[in-house]
């Protein structure tokens, strides 16, 4: 799906260890590195309890609200901004992924890794996955596009802002690997990869507390965390 392009299915070589570079930096100096970034995972925090108590009680599907939730923050670091939980577009994207990582795992993709020239079959499991693929790229090269309107050159307040900021330095580079397509498969990459993982372990937790109440008693959590003091 990405042409051994962007981040993470790049071959080693120049550009993985450029791409990767700009990445581990970019989530150092627009995230973890930043003391203010715990504020604001708080503050995605009081989103998703604000809108579990929309529902008053009722039983509903959590993992669409805290899909969303995880994957803002990466979104703050990837385009600086959150998206809200009624934001349509960017919920399908995310329905998208998930359902490509599924599809990811299925016999038909493996077939077709194992060998390629399955992909001109018009059946098969891994055109699902491509015609996927194609709605989101779709989707991150116009959001892309929007938030790069606002970018100051060399003033970088996300990870879009750094990689145009590299895309210009190496125009006249032949060998740079800097470019819109590499940056629209490496904001797809960091999407799923810093929210399916984080979402499915917070399911499970919740899951877990759901079926054993008690393990939610203050008197558990003191315990734990006196072993650690």
């Amino acid at each position: 799906m990405t042409k051994m392009g962007g981040l993470l299915n790049s071959k080693y070589g120049r550009g993985w260890v450029d791409h990767r570079r700009l990445a581990v930096n970019s989530f150092r100096y627009f995230g973890y590195g930043q003391k203010s970034f715990e504020s604001k995972i708080l503050e995605e925090t009081k989103f998703f309890i604000d809108a579990v108590e929309t529902y008053k009680g009722r039983p509903f599907d959590f993992k669409q609200l805290i899909t969303n939730a995880v994957s803002n923050i990466t979104n703050l670091i990837i385009f600086g901004d959150r998206f809200t939980y009624e934001d349509t577009d960017f919920q399908h994207m995310i329905e998208l992924f998930s359902e490509n990582v599924e599809l990811a795992a299925s016999a038909s993709v493996f077939l077709y890794n194992a060998f390629p020239w399955i992909g001109i079959l018009p059946f098969g499991k891994h055109q699902q996955l491509f015609r996927n693929a194609a709605v989101v790229y779709d989707f991150l090269s116009r959001l892309i596009e929007k938030v790069a309107i606002n970018r100051k050159p060399q003033s970088p307040q996300h990870f879009i802002d750094a990689y145009l900021d590299e895309m210009d330095q190496s125009k006249n580079d032949p060998s740079s690997t800097f470019s819109k397509e590499n940056l629209i498969f490496s904001v797809g990459e960091l999407i799923i990869a810093g929210t399916e993982t984080t979402t499915n372990v917070l399911r499970w937790a919740i899951l877990f507390m759901a079926l054993y109440p008690n393990i939610q008693g203050e008197d558990s959590l003191d315990a734990k965390v006196r072993t650690y003091l």
